[in-house]
């Protein structure tokens, strides 16, 4: 039941993102994250390192909104007689940003997380702060997963390359 309510919300955040696409700029968007996990789960992985997929929809001067996927890896640590498994997570969310200057965004991401390992998956939030260029953006976010087993989450860094879809 969860994934078809999923995929529901999938659709129906296209066809929206879809319908409100004026004259705005819209942007493919493809890049890289590395952080370091926090809470709990800092205690059995060591780092955390992905790639990102996004597609947005820029509409208006100050809001965008769009769709979200990619794929985060959790580094297992050892530590003496224990080894700690990997843990993946595969997003599919929606995009939403506001930005409050030309270069500077602000926003989050919101779905699910699918885990790969371990377990179906759970609420994926990632909010983000960056900085936005025609050609690249560079951000800092917070990732988390929250789920009834493991609750992966991490702080880091992420750089995206755009490509213009419509201007």
């Amino acid at each position: 039941m969860k994934k078809i309510v999923l995929l529901v919300f999938a659709i129906t955040s296209f066809t929206v993102a879809k319908a409100q696409v004026g004259e705005g700029t819209n942007w493919l968007k493809m890049g890289i994250h590395g952080g370091l996990p926090v809470g709990d789960m800092s205690d059995i992985s060591s780092f955390a390192l992905g790639v990102d997929l996004k597609y947005q929809f820029l509409d208006t001067d100050s809001f965008a909104i769009g769709v979200s996927t990619g794929y985060t890896h959790y580094f297992g640590k050892e530590e003496g007689l224990f080894e700690f498994a990997d843990v993946g997570i595969i997003p599919l969310a929606g995009l939403f940003r506001f930005y409050p200057t030309e270069n500077f965004f602000l926003g989050t991401d919101l779905g699910y997380g699918f885990f790969t390992e371990g377990g179906e998956g759970g609420f994926y939030y990632r909010p983000e702060i960056g900085y936005h260029d025609d050609e690249w953006n560079i951000y800092g976010y917070y990732q988390g997963v929250s789920s009834d087993g493991i609750q992966p989450a991490s702080v880091g860094l992420g750089i995206n390359f755009n490509i213009i879809q419509g201007k």
